[in-house]
């Protein structure tokens, strides 16, 4: 049934044994960190409790996460696409599935509303909360849900399923960088990063040898706002103890969010850290 995804062995036997026994809880809270597959098991899961091989077709199947224009998932979507629904019967069989993806941006008002449901859910109702940081919840949301860990998918894992699905033999640094996420993993591997990150490699070589003219050439060749590149820089400088320097490129990551000019921000990160290590 869960053949297909990589690791987590325990947490397929736990699932399994709920649809063997027909022992589904009402609610469930899948978390861990990024990457690491929580999501492709909670479709896989919906779709067995659902009994359909296509959830983008089931009428019993809802999808939920956070609108691109909005910083939360805020109370008016929970209403709409979950509340005002949920008290309706299945259309195609006896069981309903709400998957909430990114459950960490429902605020306040949002998790209040859910916590109604949850208390009381019609019988036949089924919320998959998917999140990579559990202290986001009211203790309430917690108290109510089938709590399930996800932990890291093993180095080893990881480099097979790169290697037979991609083609591609992972360096160490990148395996300690993606840190057992798929997910990252796989998001490396567009040519554009691939390239990007092999700069911030010489970056580092440049700084490490004091090399102020190169650094200068090299930093201008980086896109830092391309998703990603900024979290590599700094895990990095990081890993090759310049560990000083990984403030100012935590500094810019919050200037830049706060739609601070690219390259005025960029520019003084970079003077930041060539001045730190001379």
């Amino acid at each position: 049934m869960f053949e297909s995804i990589l690791g987590h062995k325990e947490q397929k036997v736990i699932l399994q044994e709920s649809l063997n026994k027909n022992m589904i809880s009402h609610a469930y809270l899948f978390f861990g960190q990024k990457g690491i597959g929580k999501a492709t098991m909670a479709k896989e899961f919906a779709k067995n409790i659902l009994g359909t091989e296509n959830l983008e077709t089931c009428p019993d199947y809802t999808h939920i996460s956070k609108k691109e224009d909005k910083k939360d998932i805020i109370i008016e979507q929970i209403r709409k696409e979950l509340i005002d629904d949920i008290y309706e019967a299945p259309i195609s069989g006896d069981k309903k599935v709400y998957l909430i993806d990114d459950a960490e941006f429902l605020n306040l008002a949002s998790q209040n509303a859910l916590l109604k449901t949850l208390e009381e859910p019609p019988h036949y109702v089924v919320v998959i909360l998917i999140s990579s940081n559990l202290s986001s919840f009211l203790t309430t949301i917690i108290s109510r849900v089938n709590k399930i860990s996800f932990g890291k998918i093993e180095d080893e894992a990881i480099k097979t399923y790169m290697n037979n699905h991609y083609q591609v033999a992972l360096s160490d640094r990148i395996l300690k960088y993606v840190d057992g996420s798929l997910g990252l993993a796989i998001d490396m591997m567009d040519e554009n990063k691939i390239n990007m990150i092999e700069k911030i490699e010489q970056l580092y070589l440049a700084l490490s040898k004091k090399d102020v003219i190169n650094t200068i050439l090299l930093y201008k060749e980086i896109d830092f706002t391309m998703n990603g590149m900024l979290d590599y820089l700094e895990f990095v400088l990081f890993d090759r103890s310049m560990f000083s320097c990984t403030k100012f490129v935590e500094k810019a990551k919050i200037r830049l969010k706060n739609n601070g000019n690219y390259d005025i921000v960029i520019d003084n990160m970079i003077l930041k850290i060539i001045e730190n290590i001379m």
